[in-house]
């Protein structure tokens, strides 16, 4: 499948388009999919809008380095954390 096909295909089915499984020799190397999927996979859109807004309005308050590592450290640990949670 060629990549211009693929993005329509992504763009037309949204969250619900099927992973394309790239590899060789019928070994699975690799997946593509749609962002919006890939958001659900994270933690959905709206915890990824919610913080990257929340990180917009700290970093206007000059958010410095060390606050910065610490707030992306505490996001990444949240989203561990609810895919944990999710049953399989």
């Amino acid at each position: 499948m060629q990549l211009p096909a693929l993005l329509e295909r992504f763009r037309r089915a949204g969250a619900d388009a099927e992973p394309v499984v790239i590899g060789a020799h019928r070994r699975p190397e690799a997946v593509v999919l749609s962002y919006e999927r890939y958001l659900q996979l994270i933690g959905g859109r709206q915890r990824v809008l919610g913080a990257l807004d929340r990180q917009a309005r700290e970093a206007r308050d000059e958010l410095d380095g060390d606050e910065a590592l610490e707030l992306a450290d505490h996001e990444v640990h949240a989203m561990r954390q609810e895919r944990r949670a999710k049953p399989r």
